[in-house]
């Protein structure tokens, strides 16, 4: 698992919210491969095969 850095330092903002928090917006390309072999895994379970 990937560590994230998180600024402790960080305030609270006029609107309340916390700064501390680091948000990933994307998954990181390890994850997007692991998905999609345990998705062809998993479409593999199927008989007939994909698209039909």
């Amino acid at each position: 698992m990937r560590q994230i850095p998180v600024d402790m330092a960080g305030s609270d903002t006029e609107d309340g919210r916390s700064t501390r928090v680091l948000v990933v917006a994307e998954p990181s390309a390890d994850l997007l491969d692991r998905a999609l072999v345990g998705w062809e895994r998993f479409l593999s379970t199927f008989e007939g095969g994909v698209g039909e």
